[in-house]
């Protein structure tokens, strides 16, 4: 991607500056290698069309073979982007397994195997057309040791196999960018950090040690260069946007943060996306190196932003904007869109335009400091927010005009306990770990080059594997193409390399103390490139057949404990220790005994012996004492009585435990108490409730008769009705309460049943008459009457034989209500049922 670039200006007189940001960045057209393969589909969706497929036969039934190139996977340049293909036609929903593909291919790949079998998961040629083995591709950056695209073959629509073919010099190159991910890991330490901390570290190590491939990308050479991959980024340090966001999307990934590469194709460019603390953000390492490469400056304009915050920004200096951004390789949770804006104001790194760096739980920056000509060097721990300044000092940009360029122009670099910095004059360094920070001047350019007030040292950090500066008259370094080779670009600085080895080569090492059974060694190991040496300690000798001495007695045995016996290893000097056993006592002589456990009248004793010889003790048991006279409790019953059983209770010795059974009698019924009274056709009988009774008994005589059961009710009922009587008779009740076959006492009730009286009524001339047929045993009946608000009262009173009556005293206009009753002595019928009438 062609990046615009940051370029200072200076004003002469009051002297001012102004950062333009015009021209900052270019779309990166061409650097992206979007090839016919590459379609943009509705919804802004960025699709890869399958490549031809040769097959050797159209019948499903047979054999075929087909090819799928992988010129758009992000390795080669493409944007990494796998939908499915939009053919309007319906298609199968996939089945195939893609976790098991997707191992397959990342260990075959990692044996370097031209053959994969993957007949035993489903996949088809839909899953191959709609990206199945390019996503996976996509996904693992780091291999770049693929050629071309990959032959599949077929049964059917099933894949059985996929063969992949390798870069010459594949392993080689792959070695080396394992060995360079090694390196990395040796640099920077993330233990400890947060999040963000760990994608800052990622950052800076990106911006301030890869080149930005701006010649390769003017000469067409980025793919012959590795421009597009990893290998480009950590072996070559120099590539286009790809190799950023491959980059850290590895790194990321094996961080464990999720993460994705976005790309778009409006301003032809990817970088990244992670996931921190529930939100997602964008991080641009590409943008934030500057072009021409600047060592030591990395901006954090697009570290950690919104995705309006980033947009914004791709519109001060563009057209186009990012709005038709895609998601391609992800990993981790789904991206959703990236609105906080946590991270864009109010951090250590806002503002910052050089290389951060990170040192047991420090990052180190410098600033602009009280003024436009001064610089602070700070030390900050993000736990905490707090901030130290190591070193403040002033530095002025001076050009040749006589004007300068305010702000910070100087570089930081920090290796081991020296951090590095530049002034216009000169390098210098000092120790971050004196409590008096004292700097020393390593290099001055007026003396050492016979710079001219107006040059400055205007960079400081790695270019290419590098330690370099530059020396120039303004902070906007950039080559120009020369005039007669249109594939070369002049430098119009002057660049210089500073002699300090950044990335130590170990040789083989030479042992300087053989180690042995009982002592470490050592081994002394010297860089390659610089001479630096460093001690590794060679581990102890270890004995696999240990040859062991004759061994002394530590402790000797007795009777009563055993000894031990120490050997000695003649070769190592490891040591053992065994056990001899206790001496054996052969002829026990016991005393007294002790009683360990007093007998009760409930339980035994214990009577313990002990040898006097070796110890050993026996233990011998006391019968339990012998009660004489209980002391029985008041016992607990173990079976209930019942109606129908007796129960049982049982007594225990308050002394000795003993225990004896007494029966418990059977449970009684209660007598039933029975009642009678007269009703409209029947005798109504009530009792008494008899707890304990399942149901009861109803007995009935007359006076010369037995009595007959006439009705078993249940336990719940105490009435019944009885409608068999006849007018005139007396009649005898019992009831009875039954459990079982057990019945309870009762009494006896006697009652004379007389019919109550059938009454009919009508007017008459001289009142009401009422006419009303006769019931056995009435020896006379009474007449009542009332008013519908008043109550009945007995109006007339006849003999047994006189069956009608007039009530002459009935007004006319009136309504009456009447019932008669028959009687026989003190025993009434029941009413009537009442008649109404108005006369």
């Amino acid at each position: 991607m062609i990046k615009k670039r940051k370029s200072y200006r200076v004003v002469a007189g009051s002297i001012r500056s102004e950062l333009l940001r015009g021209l900052s960045r270019k779309i990166c057209i061409g650097a992206l290698a979007f090839s016919a393969a590459v379609v943009l589909l509705p919804g802004g969706k960025v699709g890869a069309y399958a490549s031809d497929q040769t097959r050797v036969s159209s019948d499903e039934s047979q054999v075929t073979v087909g090819y799928d190139d992988l010129d758009d996977t992000l390795q080669k340049g493409g944007l990494g982007v796998v939908v499915e293909q939009q053919d309007g036609a319906a298609s199968l929903a996939s089945t195939y397994d893609a976790t098991a593909l997707e191992k397959l291919i990342v260990e075959g790949i990692k044996a370097w195997q031209t053959s994969i079998d993957v007949s035993e998961l489903g996949l088809t040629r839909d899953d191959i057309d709609n990206g199945a083995v390019r996503s996976i591709i996509n996904s693992h950056p780091e291999f770049i040791s693929l050629s071309g695209g990959y032959t599949y073959w077929t049964s059917g629509s099933s894949i059985t196999k996929i063969q992949f073919t390798y870069l010459t010099n594949a392993k080689e190159e792959q070695q080396e960018l394992d060995a360079a991910l090694q390196e990395v890991k040796s640099k920077i330490d993330t233990s400890g950090m947060s999040a963000e901390e760990i994608v800052l570290a990622y950052h800076e190590y990106l911006t301030s040690t890869v080149a930005y491939a701006y010649e390769d990308y003017f000469n067409g050479t980025i793919a012959a260069n590795h421009g597009y991959d990893m290998y480009g980024a950590l072996v070559k340090h120099s590539c286009v946007c790809q190799g950023y966001a491959e980059t850290m999307f590895y790194l990321l990934r094996e961080a464990g943060l999720s993460c994705a590469i976005a790309s778009s194709e409006n301003i032809n460019h990817a970088w990244n996306i992670v996931k921190i603390r529930g939100n997602w953000y964008h991080i641009d390492a590409t943008w934030d190196d500057p072009v021409w490469d600047m060592p030591g400056r990395s901006y954090h304009d697009y570290f950690l932003v919104s995705f309006d915050t980033m947009n914004k920004n791709t519109l001060i200096n563009h057209t186009k904007d990012r709005t038709d951004m895609v998601v391609s390789a992800q990993w981790g949770d789904t991206y959703t869109t990236a609105v906080d804006t946590t991270y864009e104001s109010g951090k250590f790194w806002n503002g910052i335009e050089k290389a951060i760096f990170y040192k047991d739980g420090y990052w180190y920056s410098i600033s602009e400091g009280s003024s436009k000509t001064s610089f602070n060097i700070n030390k900050y721990q993000y736990s905490t927010n707090i901030n130290k300044v190591l070193y403040s000092g002033t530095a002025k940009w001076t050009t040749p005009s006589g004007g300068y360029y305010p702000g910070v122009y100087s570089s930081i670099y920090l290796r081991g306990d020296n951090l590095y910095f530049t002034t216009p004059d000169s390098l210098n360094k000092i120790d971050i770990t004196s409590t008096n920070v004292i700097p020393t001047e390593l290099i001055n350019i007026r003396t050492q080059y016979n710079s001219s007030t107006g040059n400055n040292l205007y960079a400081f950090g790695e270019q290419y594997g590098k330690l370099v500066y530059f020396i120039t008259d303004s902070p906007n370094i950039k080559k120009t193409k020369d005039s007669s080779n249109s594939s070369k670009y002049n430098k119009e600085y002057a660049e210089y390399t500073f002699e300090m080895c950044i990335s130590h080569k170990w040789n083989a090492g030479v042992v300087t103390k053989e180690p042995t059974y009982t002592s470490t060694g050592t081994k002394k190991y010297t860089c390659t490139n610089c001479g630096e040496t460093k001690i590794e300690t060679i581990a102890k000798l270890v004995c696999t057949s240990h040859v062991w001495d004759s061994g002394k007695v530590v402790t000797a045995p007795t009777y009563k404990t055993e000894g031990t016996k120490k050997y000695t290893c003649k070769n190592c000097g490891t040591t053992k220790t065994e056990t001899i056993a206790k001496l054996v006592c052969t002829k026990h002589a016991w005393d007294a005994g002790v009683v360990t456990i007093q007998p009760t009248y409930k339980t035994e004793g214990t009577r313990k012996y002990t040898c006097t010889n070796c110890g050993e003790t026996k233990t011998e048991t006391i019968a339990k004492l012998v009660c004489t006279d209980h002391a029985w409790d008041n016992g607990m019953v173990t079976k209930k009585a019942t109606y129908t059983a007796t129960g049982v209770r049982k007594y225990t010795c308050k002394t000795c435990g003993a225990a004896k059974q007494v029966t418990i009698a059977r449970l009684k019924l209660a007598k039933v108490t029975v009642k009678s009274a007269q009703q409209a056709g029947a005798i109504k009988l009530t009792w008494n409730k008899a707890s304990g009774a399942s149901g009861y008994k109803i007995y009935r005589r007359t006076a010369k008769g037995r009595y007959v059961c006439i009705k078993t009710v249940k336990s719940g009922t105490t009435s019944y009705v009885d409608k068999t009587v006849k007018s005139g008779n007396r009649y005898y009740y019992c009831v009875k309460a039954y459990n079982g076959n057990v019945l309870s006492g009762y009494t006896e009730a006697s009652i004379l049943y007389i019919k109550a009286p059938v009454v009919t009524v009508r007017k008459s001339a001289q009142g009401v008459k009422l006419s009303w047929k006769k019931s056995a045993g009435a020896k006379k009946y009474i007449v009542y009457r009332k008013t519908p608000t008043g109550k009945y009262r007995a109006v007339k009173t006849v003999t047994a034989k006189t069956l009608s009556w007039t009530d002459k005293t009935a007004k006319k206009g009136q309504t009456y209500y009447y019932i008669v009753k028959a009687v026989n002595n003190k025993t009434y019928s029941a009413a009537s049922p009442q008649k109404r009438i108005k006369r």
